[in-house]
């Protein structure tokens, strides 16, 4: 009557080596291995396992250790009761003997007045006593024999009652069921788990999904966007009227001409320049 020991719940995706537990201080061992995640925060899976297991123990082991606890009450109770009826047939021995010392005292009695040894009145005084006496081990005899059958009735009926009911199997069979309903919980909660898991890597992957989505509108814009510009400069362009292209050709002319003109003069300054040296020599 126990719960099983050998449920491993590990998170995420199986491990290499499935001998390994949830945390890092976990025995390696022959188990049977149930892929679920933490549930609670700050506790894991293997936690409320552990604790649900305990408590189902513990009820189970109070449902046996109760009844267990009465049956002994009762066998100590059965034991007095035989002891009693015991001392009861012993009393009653005594009783037997004490009777046949009356009927002798009665007889020597009798013989003693027959014979002339005791007066009417001391025999008339101790035959009272007698008869006294008689009455008292009349009540004491009833009182023994009324104890020994409520003795005997109560074990019969104890024994009856617990050939009938069984406490034991029932208590048994009770904590059976404890241990039952933990397990199926236990069940339920790694299923629960994996469910949660399985959640969980769908939300995932569709977040992944929507961001994937989200990167490719987000390029297919800017392509578009680019697309538009080329366009409006094409566009433009093609707008822009013919005598206005003509006066930027000419522009570009004329600045090159005078670009031009300003190295022309240049180089004759350096011409006059190196004249005038040779002009100093002589």
């Amino acid at each position: 009557m126990r719960i099983e020991q050998n449920i491993t719940v590990y998170a995420g995706a199986q491990p290499a080596n499935t001998g390994n537990t949830e945390g890092a201080d976990k025995n390696q061992e022959d188990r049977k291995t149930v892929f679920a995640g933490n549930l609670n925060q700050g506790q894991t899976l293997q936690d409320r396992i552990a604790q649900r297991k305990e408590q189902a123990q513990k009820e189970a082991m109070k449902v046996v250790g109760d009844v267990f606890a009465g049956e002994r009450q009762i066998d100590e109770d059965m034991e007095n009761r035989r002891n009693h009826v015991k001392e009861l047939k012993q009393e009653k021995l005594q009783l037997m003997e004490e009777k046949g010392d009356l009927e002798t005292h009665k007889e020597e009695l009798a013989k003693a007045f027959e014979n002339g040894e005791l007066s009417q009145e001391d025999y008339e005084e101790e035959l009272s006593q007698l008869r006294e006496a008689e009455k008292e081990w009349n009540k004491r005899y009833a009182e023994n024999d009324k104890l020994a059958m409520q003795e005997n009735g109560i074990i019969r009926s104890t024994r009856l009652e617990r050939l009938k009911k069984d406490p034991m199997v029932k208590a048994q069979k009770e904590a059976e069921d404890i241990l039952q309903a933990a397990r199926d919980d236990i069940v339920g909660m790694a299923v629960d788990a994996g469910k949660d898991h399985i959640d969980e890597e769908a939300e995932k992957r569709q977040e992944q999904a929507e961001e994937i989505k989200e990167e490719r509108e987000e390029k297919e814009e800017l392509i578009e966007k680019q697309k538009e510009k080329r366009e409006e400069e094409e566009e433009l362009l093609e707008k822009l009227p013919l005598q206005e292209m003509l006066t930027l050709d000419k522009l570009q002319s004329d600045v090159q001409q005078e670009v031009q003109d300003i190295i022309n003069k240049m180089k004759l300054v350096a011409e006059d320049i190196k004249g005038a040296a040779v002009d100093q020599s002589v």
